[in-house]
């Protein structure tokens, strides 16, 4: 149990300094795109000058996406109850390609229309997340990996292969999970996310 919580308040700090650092962010990056806007006002049309105020101001936008992210990623306890397991499952394969380049081989499967679950935003990325980076390692950073995404019954299911049982993050997905009325376990070569759809009634 302690092995469990230790890494659980870990996160939690780092979402209060993830959040604490973009609310310190975020009024000098509006700055820089108010400032950005009123010189455009005065800068010859078709000059070098011009270009590069839209540049500083096209960066700017692109920091603010992000930084938006940051802070709904760092207020993952007080976000929705649910939320879709495709959209979290295709945002923790993009990371995890993008931090290790495009040479890692991953073959996913999603539905064709969204699985929203009984599970806040951010939790449920977070624990995506752990299990498609525990998969990468498994894998090595090549791949190959295997995500796909279901609804099953009252359940929507995310399985990640091949399966790592080891790891604090897999901890961190399998206490998610149950926080939420699911399950994380192993189901052949893969690790099974198990979480209640939102209008599914379970049965007795």
């Amino acid at each position: 149990m302690e092995r469990e919580l230790v890494p659980l308040a870990r996160s939690a700090a780092l979402g209060e300094l993830a959040a604490d650092i973009g609310h310190d962010l975020a009024n000098p990056l509006f700055a820089v795109l108010g400032l950005a806007d009123l010189l455009l006002l005065d800068a010859e049309a078709g000059s070098s000058v011009e270009e590069r105020l839209h540049l500083l101001k096209q960066t700017a936008l692109e920091l603010k996406d992000d930084l938006r992210a940051l802070l709904d990623g760092a207020r993952s306890a007080d976000g929705p109850a649910s939320a879709a397991l495709d959209d979290a499952a295709r945002a923790a394969t993009a990371l995890v390609r993008h931090g290790r380049g495009k040479e890692l081989q991953v073959v996913a499967t999603y539905p064709a229309e969204p699985i929203v679950v009984r599970c806040p935003g951010g939790a449920l990325a977070q624990a995506a997340l752990h299990l498609v980076s525990a998969a990468r390692v498994s894998a090595g950073d090549a791949g190959p990996i295997a995500v796909e995404v279901a609804a099953e019954g009252v359940d929507g299911v995310l399985r990640v292969s091949p399966a790592a049982l080891d790891g604090v993050g897999v901890l961190v997905a399998g206490r998610i999970a149950a926080d939420n009325g699911g399950l994380l376990a192993q189901e052949g070569d893969a690790l099974a996310l198990r979480l209640p759809l939102l209008r599914a009634e379970r049965g007795p």
